[in-house]
C-alpha cells in the first residue's frame, strides 16, 4: 500500500512539475509576443512619416496607355498610400488626355476606395488622343498652393508620351522651385520615352533633386527611394 501511494505522490508532484513548467512557458512565449510587438511598433513609428502631405494623382487615359500600365499606377499610389504616406492624408485625383477631369478631391482616400474609383473611372476609361501631363499639373499647383501648410507629392501615371513639351516643362520649373513640392513621380514610362522625361520634359525637376521616374521594371525600387527622400526631409 505504501508503494501505491508513493507512485500516486510522484505522480502527483510530476504532474504539478509540468503543470508549473507549461505556465511559465507560455508567461515566457506571451512576453515573447509582447516584446516582438513592441520592436515593431517602435520600427514602424521610426519609419513612419510625421510631416504633413498632400498628394495629387494624375492618370493618363489617352489612347497610348493600355489597362495594364493603368493598373502598375495604381499598384504604385495603393503602396505609397499603405506604406509611405502618413495616415489622413489628403489625395486628389485627376484623369487626363487632352483634357482633363478630377475624379477624387481633397478627402483622404484608402487603398480599398481607390481600387473602386480606379475601377470605375480609369482603368476601364479611354480618353481622347493627347497626352496633357500640363493641364495636371496646374491644377496640382492651385492645389497645394491652397494649403501651404503642407508638403506636396504630385504623381504622374503615364506612359511618358507628352503633347504639350514647352507647357509642360515650364511648369516643373516652377514646382521645381516651390519649396513646399518634395518630389514629381512618373511612370510607368516606356523605354522610348524615358530619356526625354528625364532630360527634356521634367529636367528642371531632375535639377531640383525631386524627380523620380519609373519603368516597367523599377517601379518597386522608386518607390523605396522616394520613402528615403521624404524621411530624409524630416531629418
Amino acid at each position: 500500500m505504501s508503494r501505491g501511494m508513493g507512485t500516486r505522490g510522484r505522480s502527483y508532484e510530476g504532474d504539478a512539475q509540468n503543470t508549473l513548467l507549461s505556465g511559465i512557458l507560455f508567461v515566457v512565449i506571451l512576453l515573447v509576443i509582447a516584446l516582438a510587438g513592441w520592436w515593431v511598433w517602435r520600427y514602424s513609428q521610426g519609419q513612419s512619416l510625421r510631416t504633413p502631405l498632400l498628394v495629387g494623382a494624375g492618370f493618363d487615359v489617352s489612347q497610348s496607355v493600355t489597362k495594364e500600365q493603368k493598373q502598375r499606377g495604381v499598384w504604385f499610389l495603393t503602396r505609397l498610400i499603405d506604406s509611405v504616406l502618413p495616415s489622413r492624408t489628403p489625395i486628389k485625383v485627376w484623369r487626363y488626355a487632352e483634357t482633363m477631369e478630377i475624379v477624387h478631391e481633397g478627402r483622404p482616400i484608402v487603398s480599398d476606395e481607390l481600387n473602386k474609383v480606379s475601377r470605375d473611372t480609369i482603368e476601364n476609361y479611354m480618353g481622347k488622343w493627347g497626352t496633357r501631363p500640363d493641364k495636371v499639373m496646374q491644377d496640382f499647383l492651385r492645389y497645394q498652393q491652397q494649403h501651404r501648410e503642407r508638403k506636396a507629392l504630385l504623381c504622374l501615371f503615364t506612359d511618358g508620351e507628352c503633347h504639350s513639351e514647352a507647357e509642360t516643362r515650364a511648369i516643373a520649373a516652377q514646382l521645381a522651385q516651390d519649396s513646399q513640392v518634395v518630389a514629381v513621380v512618373v511612370g510607368p514610362v516606356l523605354n522610348k520615352y524615358r530619356a526625354s522625361v528625364e532630360n527634356h520634359y521634367y529636367a528642371p525637376l531632375r535639377e531640383a533633386g525631386k524627380l523620380f521616374v519609373f519603368g516597367e521594371t523599377d517601379a518597386l525600387d522608386t518607390l523605396n527611394r522616394l520613402k528615403e527622400h521624404l524621411q530624409s526631409l524630416e531629418r
